[in-house]
């Protein structure tokens, strides 16, 4: 069974049309084969990217599925793809604290064992 990863950061006042600026820039068609590289090498399932909306205000919420934490979190160390880059720019732009990963507790996590084996990227906002 895959690992899982789920984490929760506060974005700062007035910065979470920026974090939908950065995610549009990354996952742009110049930069989708490169994602898919970089995800093949982290043997990464899954990558959903949320935003929640709070009464003390935005949270970026993010979900990853990968065969392997652990393959997930070396291929990411030793990187050193531009992409990366980009993403830790933005994550010290937009959150308050980029190393807060929370605390969750996973009760249950299915998949089909007859999913396609491909990345297929679905953007929701306006903008796409």
């Amino acid at each position: 069974m895959a690992d899982i990863f789920i984490r929760k950061q506060k974005i700062r006042p007035g910065k979470t049309e920026r974090l939908r600026e950065w995610i549009a820039e990354m996952h742009d068609a110049a930069n989708r084969e490169a994602a898919h590289d970089i995800w093949s090498a982290e043997s990464l399932h899954t990558i959903s990217l949320f935003i929640e909306h709070g009464e003390d205000g935005d949270y970026f919420v993010w979900f990853l599925e990968a065969e392997s934490m652990e393959q997930l979190i070396k291929a990411r160390r030793d990187s050193t793809h531009p992409l990366h880059a980009v993403e830790d720019e933005m994550m010290a732009e937009v959150l308050e604290d980029p190393e807060e990963a929370g605390n969750f507790e996973p009760l249950l996590h299915g998949v089909s064992p007859e999913r396609p084996n491909e990345y297929v990227v679905e953007r929701y906002s306006d903008d796409s």
